[in-house]
């Protein structure tokens, strides 16, 4: 039976952070769009830059400042439990997270240009 992607593990800048089920990622890469021509539909390429999206829970071991925009860019890792690695050397953090109370997660939203899948 196949496994599907079930876990993935948080870094950034070098401390790892504990994330609820709805982390997400898209690669950066080659995105194709559709263009409309009288009775057909062609194709055209583009560079679609890549995204990551977590939801953090706030904790004792960090800063709810960790993740402040005006760091620039930094590493950020995602281990997954498929036995992938990926590594990103510039990464940046879009906007300040929303924390809030009753152990409800911040959503961080990260982008990057290249990364480096490890196995």
């Amino acid at each position: 039976m196949a496994q599907t992607l079930g876990i993935i593990r948080f870094f950034w800048r070098g401390k790892q952070y504990d994330t609820d089920k709805s982390s997400s990622i898209k690669l950066s890469g080659i995105k194709n769009n559709d263009v409309h021509a009288n009775f057909r539909t062609l194709r055209s390429s583009e560079y679609q830059g890549g995204q990551v999206k977590v939801n953090v829970n706030a904790t004792t071991e960090m800063s709810l400042n960790d993740f402040d925009p005006s760091l620039g860019e930094n590493e950020l890792q995602l281990q997954t439990d498929l036995g992938t690695t990926i590594v990103v050397s510039d990464a940046w953090v879009r906007e300040q997270p929303e924390w809030a109370g009753g152990g409800k997660p911040a959503s961080v939203v990260f982008s990057f240009n290249t990364y480096q899948e490890v196995e």
